[in-house]
């Protein structure tokens, strides 16, 4: 059970992580650009992001550990 909760999140983690790296892209042009009302709403994107993928990293680690714990080596 904790391996199948696990491996979701831990997909769910990469994606967002990945989301994570094209928002910082759009950062970086926008800056580039010199567009302020663009780089203002990717800058607000980019936290939120970044929030949720430590959301799920810190979720990611949880469960790993709780699968080791109940399903480890003795």
């Amino acid at each position: 059970m904790w391996q199948v909760i696990w491996f979701i999140i831990n997909i769910l983690f990469v994606i967002s992580l990945v989301v994570y790296l094209f928002v910082q892209r759009t950062v970086t042009l926008a800056r580039e650009e010199k567009d302020d009302a663009r780089l203002q709403k990717a800058k607000r994107l980019r936290i939120v992001v970044g929030v949720v993928t430590i959301v799920l990293f810190a979720a990611m680690i949880g469960s790993f550990l709780t699968n080791m714990r109940l399903n480890g080596v003795e």
